[in-house]
C-alpha cells in the first residue's frame, strides 16, 4: 500500500516545471482541459495567453493531482485585473470572440437574467440581456430595446459603423424552444456603448406575455382587429367568442391635463355593451383584455401615440 504520506509532488502527474512558462506544453494542455471539461466544472472564461497567468503553485498542483474537487475555473475580468476576457462559458449562455465580433449562443432561455449579464461584462462589454415570456409571434424577437447615444439618434455604433446587434438562428428558420434550435447574438467587438435588451422566449403554462401591446398585430389572438376608430363592446366579445378566447376589461382614464393614460381594472359585468373598446391587450394564452371607455372619445388615445405601461 503507498505511504499516506508520500509528497504531493511525487504523486501529481503534471509537475511544476511543465506548467511554468509553457503554455503550449503538453501536459499543461492536458491539466487546463482536464479542470475545464471536467463534471463539476461549470463555469469558464478564457483570455488571451499570457505565461504568468499559467503558473500554477505547488499546492493547487498537488491537490488537484491528490483528487480535490474542482467546480470551475475563472480567468477573467476578477482575477486577471481590467483586462476583459475573450470568451466566457456559465451555464445559460457561451461568448467568444469571432473575428471583429463577439458571438453569444443562448443556452438556456430559462435561466437568471444576471447569467447573460455576468458574461457580456467578463468581455468586456455593457449589455444587459433578458429573455422574457412572449407570444408565439415574439419568440426570438428583441421586443425592447434601449440603448446610449452617440450622436443623438439611433444606437451608439462601434468604431466600424455597424448597428447593434443581430440575431440568428441554427438551422436557419428554427424556434428557440426546438431541441437543436440554438440562436445567436453577434456584438462588434470593439463596441463601447451600453444596451439593455429584451429577447422574447417561449411563455411556459400560465405565464404572462410581456409583448402585450402585440395583440392585434398578424398572427396575434386578436390579429387582423382593427380598432383605430373604436369598436362596440358587443362586437369585440362576439369576434372573442369567435376565436375562443377569454376577455378581460380596463377602463381607460385620461388625464385631461398631461394626456396620460391609466387603467383600471373592471369586473365583466360592470361593463356595458355600448361600451367602446379602443385598444386590446393579450394577457397569456387564451385570455385578452379588452380597453375600454363608457363614452365614446373624439379619438383614440393610442392613436396619439399614449405611452403604455412597461
Amino acid at each position: 500500500m503507498r505511504n499516506i504520506h508520500e509528497p504531493l509532488d511525487r504523486l501529481a502527474r503534471v509537475h511544476d516545471g511543465e506548467l511554468a512558462d509553457q503554455v503550449s506544453a503538453t501536459g499543461a494542455q492536458a491539466l487546463l482541459s482536464s479542470i475545464v471539461s471536467g463534471p463539476g466544472a461549470t463555469t469558464t472564461a478564457v483570455t488571451a495567453p499570457s505565461p504568468w497567468r499559467l503558473r500554477m503553485p505547488r499546492l493547487v498542483a498537488g491537490a488537484l493531482a491528490a483528487g480535490a474537487l474542482v467546480t470551475g475555473v475563472i480567468v477573467g475580468p476578477g482575477l486577471l485585473g481590467d483586462e476583459s476576457a475573450t470568451s466566457y462559458a456559465n451555464s445559460a449562455i457561451a461568448i467568444e470572440l469571432d473575428g471583429d465580433q463577439y458571438v453569444a449562443r443562448i443556452k438556456d432561455p430559462l435561466a437568471d437574467h444576471v447569467k447573460y449579464t455576468e458574461a457580456f461584462h467578463a468581455v468586456g462589454l455593457d449589455i444587459d440581456l433578458r429573455l422574457v415570456p412572449a407570444s408565439p409571434t415574439g419568440v426570438g424577437k428583441f421586443l425592447s430595446v434601449r440603448w446610449s447615444k452617440s450622436s443623438g439618434a439611433g444606437p451608439a455604433r462601434s468604431a466600424s459603423g455597424s448597428s447593434l446587434p443581430t440575431l440568428d438562428f441554427t438551422p436557419e428558420g428554427c424556434q428557440l424552444h426546438q431541441a437543436g434550435c440554438e440562436l445567436t447574438m453577434r456584438v462588434p467587438a470593439d463596441y463601447t456603448g451600453n444596451m439593455s435588451l429584451s429577447l422574447g422566449r417561449r411563455a411556459e403554462p400560465g405565464e404572462e406575455y410581456k409583448n402585450f401591446d402585440w395583440a392585434t398585430a398578424p398572427g396575434e389572438m386578436f390579429g387582423g382587429v382593427r380598432l383605430e376608430d373604436g369598436r362596440p363592446v358587443d362586437a369585440m366579445l362576439a369576434e372573442a367568442r369567435r376565436r375562443d378566447l377569454t376577455v378581460k376589461f380596463s377602463r381607460i382614464r385620461p388625464d385631461a391635463e398631461t394626456g396620460a393614460l391609466s387603467f383600471e381594472p373592471l369586473p365583466a359585468d360592470q361593463v356595458r355593451g355600448d361600451w367602446t373598446v379602443w385598444g386590446a391587450w393579450q394577457v397569456k394564452a387564451g385570455v385578452i383584455r379588452l380597453l375600454v371607455t363608457p363614452e365614446r372619445l373624439p379619438e383614440n388615445p393610442f392613436e396619439k401615440g399614449a405611452h403604455l405601461p412597461s
